[in-house]
């Protein structure tokens, strides 16, 4: 019995221990960073908090709590990925080490406060302080939250460059200013004036959440354009010009939206949806806290957004979250196992079954084949499993839960999807087993007829979910953070500075290139900041080392026809005009998407006019400087010069398009596509796609001729026309808001307010 007793005191002293072991089985969460920490603070605060209660000599005892796991961390870095130790040191001080503070302290509250029922007023009040940041969370459109026992969750699982910013450091220091006393106090005839300045020092915490930017942003105060539909939805927008010139499209591309979806679930939310359009991804991860994802609170009828591309299926998917909310049978809009996991197969698969992107001219059926030829497939019951899905790679997990609730759908009837969501097994609303249901998914899916594809589609698909996902690539963290430093560099026309920030990155992960784990992405970025700093020799000689690679590291062709046109670029600014043109050339006859094709398209063309010089240097080439004015005062000069000129002529039409200057952008696009079809296809090809796009959303817009809606409508797959021609039937007449757009170029009017 006292041996139990005494496992019963050592355990909260073991158990941080163990969970670090535990963690170091991923190269994520095994790392020294900010999975880690996150990880352990709770439950070293919480073991804290037992340990203290205990009554025995507590500092050497605190210290061993706080010290073991960090050991296990740092012995685990011989053989996990630990990139930047001193940014891990950083965020495990603030996280474990502020939380067992923070649990010692409440142990002693407790003590002091109720020294009869100390243990109870001590568990009572940690466990109940998590409910302002979870209240908060629940009512209030951020993700990201602070509390005394975690630290900061950053909030969006899959951000790769989480930091430590001010609001952090600043809740630590009022944190301990508030703990501080508690801890120090030396008699319990204190304890009054001690509640009393406990309360004092809280409500200065909580009005100060504000202004530190730990709790409230008021978004509405930043995204002031607004524009709505009653009984639907009200989207938030920033105020720019931007934004002004093409309200009303967005606000019918929206509706257009809304209304696929309230046709393809039977129903329509109970409330308005509540859409916020962020400037920039920047400006988002300011203001909600999801930096490089978009997403939605399905139980507060919200959708968080980066500005999308008018006609973009992205928002079709965030809005089928806040659909699918009306299926759900728990609180928060999502279907969860066990009344707390979130289903994360239902949640995800559903909406990209209903938003059925099309990428590459593939559709998630024929991207899933494709990745079940490749053997990089997940298979569905480990998909379905509680950690199987955010175990993989996020392009590969959506895709396959996209396919499979779509045949589901399909094929067994929507309601079953329906009660599926709602919670119910799979087995029973369907009456086979998993492993029955997958064997006819996969035959359905591997049918070449049903979905045909290419060589170069299984050369994509390779490319496309061979990478590792966030939790398999090693020092993710430290790579996103390093990788927006340099981006940021470059943009700011300091390439040295950038150069110096990829290097130093590189020489720390350089231990994990014999076991396969290297980037080649790194080493493409490094050239181009070497080029744009001038260093065109060693950028070139960054290319090669690539490009010549063997074994495990050797380059997907597809990656390699990359290097090769970056190549291409270093020539061309070395004046070796023919040599660059012959290697973009080639890289052209090779299976590239068609984005890369029309770059190239484009180059060639202009590269003996001496007006695009410009346009070459700072839009398309690697090692491209920053120019005043931006894009649009580099093609409206390019367009100037080239008035003739079809690819000049359709860069411009573009711009003017994003302007919402579509009278003057549709003349020349139609021209384009219609005169240099055989010239210039990829340029043609899409400057027919463009007018058919504004067509199809805007109701102003004339009917298109005849060859040009041709050449559209074979460029694209077929259920990109029979969204076109559902556009025709189903869109709304535009309501103009109250505003006045100035006329003229992009360049004479303003950049925003």
């Amino acid at each position: 019995m006292k041996r139990v007793r005494d496992l019963q005191h050592e355990l909260p002293l073991l158990l941080p221990t163990l969970l670090a072991v535990a963690l170091l089985a991923s190269p994520t969460w095994g790392a020294l960073d900010y999975h880690a920490s996150l990880a352990l603070a709770p439950v070293i605060g919480l073991c804290a908090l037992a340990l203290a209660l205990q009554l025995r000599p507590l500092w050497r005892r605190w210290l061993l709590l706080v010290a073991s796991p960090l050991v296990v961390l740092l012995a685990g870095s011989l053989f996990v990925p630990n990139c930047n130790r001193v940014y891990g040191l950083k965020f495990y001080a603030l996280g474990p080490v502020c939380s067992a503070f923070v649990g010692v302290a409440w142990a002693r509250l407790g003590q002091l406060v109720l020294p009869s029922h100390a243990r109870t007023a001590a568990w009572l009040g940690a466990l109940l302080s998590a409910l302002p940041p979870l209240l908060h969370f629940l009512t209030m459109p951020q993700v990201f939250a602070y509390h005394d026992l975690v630290g900061y969750v950053a909030g969006a699982l899959y951000e790769d460059a989480v930091t430590i910013q001010a609001p952090y450091l600043t809740f630590r220091l009022f944190d301990l200013l508030l703990w501080l006393p508690v801890v120090a106090v030396p008699r319990p005839r204190w304890t009054r004036g001690l509640v009393l300045a406990q309360g004092a020092l809280a409500v200065t915490l909580l009005l100060s959440a504000g202004p530190l930017e730990w709790r409230i942003r008021n978004i509405e105060q930043t995204l002031t354009q607004e524009t709505r539909v009653d009984g639907q939805f009200q989207i938030h927008l920033p105020d720019t010009l931007a934004v002004d010139q093409n309200l009303d499209l967005w606000r019918t591309d929206v509706a257009f939206r809304f209304g696929e979806l309230a046709q393809a679930f039977g129903t329509q939310p109970d409330q308005p949806i509540q859409l916020f359009f962020y400037q920039n991804a920047g400006q988002k991860q300011r203001l909600m806290g999801a930096n490089r994802v978009d997403m939605a609170k399905p139980w507060l009828h919200q959708v968080h957004m980066v500005l999308p591309d008018i006609g973009s299926t992205t928002l079709t998917h965030e809005l089928a979250h806040v659909f699918a909310a009306e299926w759900a049978q728990s609180p928060l809009g999502i279907p969860l196992r066990y009344g707390v996991i979130p289903d994360a197969v239902a949640i995800e698969g559903l909406a990209v079954a209903m938003e059925w992107p099309i990428r590459g001219n593939l559709d998630p059926h024929q991207w899933t084949r494709a990745m079940r030829q490749a053997k990089l497939a997940p298979d569905i019951a480990q998909l379905w499993s509680l950690t199987g899905f955010l175990g993989q790679q996020s392009d590969r997990a959506y895709t396959v839960a996209g396919s499979f609730l779509r045949w589901l759908g399909e094929t067994r009837g929507w309601p079953v999807v329906r009660r599926v969501y709602a919670g119910e097994a799979l087995e029973t609303v369907t009456g086979q087993s998993l492993a029955a249901l997958a064997t006819a998914w996969g035959q359905f899916v591997d049918d070449p007829l049903l979905h045909p594809l290419t060589d170069e589609d299984l050369m994509r698909a390779r490319l496309r979910f061979a990478r590792p996902g966030l939790f398999e690539k090693p020092c993710a963290l430290e790579t996103g953070r390093a990788c927006q430093r340099a981006d940021r560099l470059a943009a700011l026309n300091q390439p040295r500075r950038a150069v110096a920030v990829r290097r130093k990155l590189l020489a720390a992960i350089d231990k994990w290139v014999a076991r396969g784990m290297d980037d080649p992405e790194l080493h493409l970025d490094l050239a181009d900041d070497l080029a744009q700093a001038g260093e065109i020799h060693a950028a070139i000689a960054e290319l090669e080392a690539l490009g010549q690679r063997s074994g495990t590291l050797k380059l997907h062709p597809l990656l390699l026809a990359v290097v090769d046109a970056a190549r291409g670029d270093l020539l061309w600014r070395q004046g070796q005009n023919q040599a660059a043109e012959a290697l973009w050339r080639d890289v052209g006859t090779r299976p590239v998407a068609e984005p890369m094709l029309r770059t190239l398209e484009v180059k060639l063309h202009l590269a003996h006019e001496p007006a695009a010089q410009e346009a070459l240097d700072s839009l398309w080439l690697t090692g491209a400087h920053p120019v005043a004015g931006g894009a649009d005062a580099v093609l409206e000069r390019l367009f100037i010069a080239l008035p003739d000129d079809p690819v000049a002529q359709s860069l411009w039409a573009r711009r003017l398009l994003m302007h919402g200057q579509t009278a003057r952008a549709l003349p020349l696009l139609d021209q384009v596509a219609t005169r240099s079809l055989v010239a210039l296809p990829y340029t043609a090809r899409e400057s027919a796609r463009q007018v058919m796009w504004r067509y199809a959303i805007d109701a102003e817009v004339p009917q298109v001729a005849l060859l040009t809606r041709l050449i559209a409508e074979a460029s694209v797959p077929p259920s990109l026309v029979a969204e076109w021609e559902r556009r025709e039937g189903l869109r709304l007449p535009r309501v103009h808001m109250p505003r006045s757009l100035p006329a003229g170029s992009v360049s004479q009017s303003k950049s925003g307010k």
